[in-house]
């Protein structure tokens, strides 16, 4: 069945199991290596990085804004995170994973007595398909009429966790793959695909890169048992 996506988005969240405690009463000066990071690469906007001053370690942060909201990364003394809305282009998705690597790096080396603990990345996606709306009802009852324990995407799924979402965990790799196909709630779209990725601190895939990979070559495989060929 022929495929198109019409939106994709990325959700990268890294948690502390150690915060960052030095740098509670410097935690503004945060703001300067995030945008020496940025401004190396593109006009940072006057306006694009704030401060929250919170009372608490998990509500004090930094935020950078860009390409209105479009990218938002967040920084607390307990974690971060980055918001990639609407990648429409390879173009645009090497941009985001770029921009991701500044931010991280600029957080990791501006909170060095932070230990890092796991991590999660989401990819998020809308798809239209041959076939329309129909098409994509009936592949999702296809797949709700499965067995729990059937693993249609055999990528060593254990359980089915409801209607059409799929887990696997692996303990040898340290991580754990979610699955969750379901009709889209966009009216541009038929069908909604969402892989998320939680990887433990001592996990094989140790960086942003080798998790981004992993995730997409997981992807390609749930789209190929979907019989799904992308355009």
């Amino acid at each position: 069945m022929k495929a198109r996506t019409v939106r994709s988005d990325m959700h990268y969240e890294v948690a502390f199991s150690r915060p960052a405690f030095s740098r509670i009463a410097s935690f503004f000066q945060i703001i300067e290596p995030i945008y020496d990071a940025f401004s190396s690469e593109l006009v940072v906007p006057s306006d694009a990085i704030s401060l929250q001053n919170g009372t608490t370690i998990a509500t004090s942060g930094v935020t950078l804004s860009l390409f209105s909201g479009l990218s938002v990364f967040e920084a607390k003394l307990d974690g971060y995170k980055a918001h990639l809305i609407d990648l429409r282009s390879s173009e645009a998705i090497n941009q985001a994973k770029r921009h991701v690597r500044l931010f991280e790096d600029a957080v990791s080396g501006f909170l060095t007595d932070s230990v890092r603990g796991h991590s999660r990345l989401m990819t998020p996606s809308w798809i239209t398909l041959q076939g329309g709306a129909a098409a994509a009802k009936d592949l999702v009852r296809t797949l709700t009429w499965l067995p729990d324990s059937d693993d249609p995407f055999q990528i060593g799924a254990t359980n089915t966790r409801s209607l059409v979402k799929f887990e696997c965990l692996n303990d040898n790799d340290r991580y754990k793959i979610g699955i969750t196909v379901d009709k889209s709630a966009l009216p541009e779209a038929d069908l909604f695909l969402e892989l998320s990725g939680e990887y433990s601190s001592d996990s094989h895939f140790c960086n942003f890169d080798d998790k981004v990979t992993h995730l997409a070559n997981i992807s390609r495989t749930v789209i190929d048992k979907l019989d799904i060929t992308m355009e």
